[in-house]
C-alpha cells in the first residue's frame, strides 16, 4: 500500500496550482508595473529639478554682481556640460523604465491567454491585449514627448557647455552645433542597445517555445 505522501497529484491538481502561480504572477507584475510607473515620474521631476540646479546656484554666486553668460567662464561651462550629461542618463533611465514597463505588460498578456487557451468563452470580455507582441518596444507612448524634451535642454546644456571653450560668436555656434548632433547621437546609440537588449530577451522566450 503506498503512503499517502506518495500519490502523484492528478490532472486537475496540476492545473490548479498552475493557476494559482499565474495569479499570484499577475499581481506581482502588476504592482511591478504601477511602481515602474511612478518611477517614470520620479525620474521627470529629478531632471526639472537638476536642470533649475544650474541657475539656482548663479543666483546665489551672483546675486550681487552682474553675470555674461556668453562670457567665457570655463567653471560655469563645465557645470553645464556635467548637468547636460546627467540629463541624458536620466532620460535612459526614463527609457528604461518604460521597456521595463513594456516587458511586464507582455508578461500579463501571456496570462490572460492561458486562461483564454482554458475557456474560449471568456474572450469577449477580454478587453486588453492577449498578445506577447503588444505593446511594440519602438512605441514609448507619452514618454516619447518627456524623452525628447530632456534631450533638447540635455543637449542645449550641453552646447552651452561646449560653446564656452571657444571664442567669437561663430565659432561657438560651430561647436554649439555639433555638440548638440554629437549629443543624440550618442543617446540615439544607446537607446537602440537597450531596446536590443529587451528584444533579445523576447526573442530567447520565443525560442524556447520552439
Amino acid at each position: 500500500m503506498k503512503n499517502e505522501t506518495d500519490k502523484e497529484p492528478n490532472f486537475d491538481d496540476s492545473m490548479s496550482y498552475s493557476v494559482k502561480f499565474l495569479l499570484e504572477e499577475y499581481r506581482n507584475i502588476a504592482d511591478t508595473h504601477d511602481k515602474l510607473r511612478d518611477l517614470q515620474t520620479r525620474l521627470f521631476n529629478f531632471f526639472l529639478l537638476m536642470s533649475a540646479f544650474p541657475f539656482t546656484l548663479l543666483g546665489i554666486l551672483y546675486k550681487d554682481k552682474s553675470l555674461d553668460l556668453l562670457a567665457n567662464l570655463q567653471s560655469l561651462s563645465v557645470l553645464f556640460i556635467v548637468v547636460g550629461a546627467g540629463h541624458m542618463l536620466l532620460t535612459l533611465s526614463l527609457v528604461d523604465a518604460r521597456l521595463s514597463q513594456y516587458r511586464y505588460a507582455r508578461t500579463v498578456n501571456l496570462v490572460r491567454r492561458y486562461f483564454l487557451d482554458l475557456d474560449s468563452r471568456i474572450a469577449n470580455y477580454l478587453f486588453l491585449p492577449t498578445r506577447e507582441d503588444v505593446p511594440r518596444w519602438e512605441d514609448l507612448g507619452y514618454v516619447k514627448w518627456e524623452r525628447n524634451f530632456m534631450l533638447m535642454i540635455g543637449a542645449l546644456f550641453v552646447a552651452y557647455g561646449i560653446s564656452g571653450f571657444s571664442e567669437g560668436l561663430i565659432a561657438k555656434g560651430v561647436f554649439a552645433s555639433i555638440a548638440i548632433l554629437l549629443y543624440w547621437l550618442i543617446y540615439f546609440c544607446l537607446q537602440r542597445k537597450s531596446q536590443a537588449r529587451f528584444k533579445a530577451g523576447t526573442d530567447i522566450h520565443r525560442d524556447s517555445q520552439t
